[in-house]
């Protein structure tokens, strides 16, 4: 009578076994496969901290500078926010895309908003990023509009940004 138990129990085994397998591929593959996935995450995935530099695209004069963060997500998208009072501007959106070994290119936007708390339109910005060999630092170029709540472009911006991964 134990054997009859011992074949369900084997059978049931080797089922479930085999049912798993099955999920596991379903769900992105293997094991083994998931952990090369995540081994070759793109080296600038994660969160960083970055001093931004805005200057007058003109003659270069320091206007102002702030703390950043920016989240690259996998996938090419990408959150930021920064120091400036929160009344004033959104969180931005955008999206990343790498161009060579150490080099992205980021364009994002976000909205701005007048002191009563009306849309004042939006900033468009576009970072050219070079990644440190190290994969922890970068440094970036910045250009950039401000648009009004009409959709036209009412100032150009121009500055720079130095950052060190945080995560």
């Amino acid at each position: 009578m134990t054997q009859p138990n011992s074949l369900k129990t084997v059978a049931l085994v080797t089922v479930s076994a085999a049912a798993m397998t099955f999920l596991i591929q379903a769900c992105g593959g293997s094991a083994e496969a998931q952990t090369a996935a995540a081994e070759a995450a793109n080296p600038i995935e994660g969160a960083w901290e970055a001093t931004v530099t805005i200057k007058d695209c003109t003659s270069g004069a320091v206007l102002r500078t702030f703390k950043g963060e920016t989240l690259f997500h996998r996938g090419g998208t990408m959150s930021a926010d920064n120091s400036l009072p929160v009344p004033t501007r959104s969180t931005a959106f955008g999206v990343w895309k790498q161009d060579a070994a150490s080099a992205y290119t980021v364009k994002f936007r976000f909205l701005r908003f007048n002191p009563d708390g009306s849309l004042a339109g939006s900033q468009k910005v576009v970072r050219t990023i070079a990644l440190s060999a190290d994969g922890n630092s970068l440094t970036s170029t910045i250009v950039g509009q401000v648009i009004d709540a009409a959709d036209a472009v009412i100032a150009p911006v121009c500055g720079s940004e130095v950052g060190t991964r945080i995560y």
